[in-house]
C-alpha cells in the first residue's frame, strides 16, 4: 500500500535527482558561455596584434627603403609564452649587411627598434642576417 510517507518519500527523491541534474546542466552551460567568451576575446587579441604586426613590417621595409636598403627581406616571428607575453624577433636580410660595419648594423637595429610597436604584453629583439 502507499502511503502518504512513501509518496512523499519518492516526491523528495525524484526532486533531489531533478536538482542534481539541473545543478550539473547549469555548470556546463556556464562552462561553456566561459570558453566561448575567451574564444573571442583570444581572436579580438590577435587581430589587434597583426594590424602591429602588419604596420610594423611595413615601416621597417619603407626605413630600409630610405636607408638604401632597397629589396630587404624583412620577416617577424613571435612566439608567445603560457602568460601571454609575445616575444617578437624581426630579421632582416640584405646583401649590403655583409660590408655594413658594426656601427652602421646598430644605427639600423636601433631605428628598427624605435619603429617598433609598444605594448606592455610584447618584447621586440632584431637580427640582420
Amino acid at each position: 500500500m502507499n502511503t502518504v510517507k512513501n509518496i512523499l518519500k519518492k516526491d523528495y527523491l525524484y526532486l533531489g535527482i531533478l536538482t542534481v541534474l539541473l545543478i550539473v546542466l547549469a555548470f556546463f552551460v556556464f562552462s561553456i558561455t566561459v570558453k566561448g567568451l575567451e574564444k573571442n576575446d583570444n581572436e579580438a587579441l590577435n587581430e589587434y596584434f597583426k594590424v602591429l604586426e602588419d604596420e610594423y613590417v611595413s615601416s621597417a621595409r619603407a626605413y630600409l627603403n630610405e636607408e638604401g636598403y632597397v629589396n630587404s627581406g624583412v620577416m617577424l616571428n613571435h612566439t608567445t609564452d603560457e602568460n601571454g607575453m609575445r616575444t617578437y624577433t624581426l630579421s632582416v636580410h640584405n646583401s649590403r649587411f655583409e660590408y655594413a660595419s658594426e656601427e652602421t648594423k646598430e644605427e639600423v637595429i636601433q631605428a628598427l627598434t624605435d619603429l617598433s610597436f609598444e605594448d606592455p604584453r610584447c618584447t621586440t629583439g632584431i637580427k640582420i642576417i
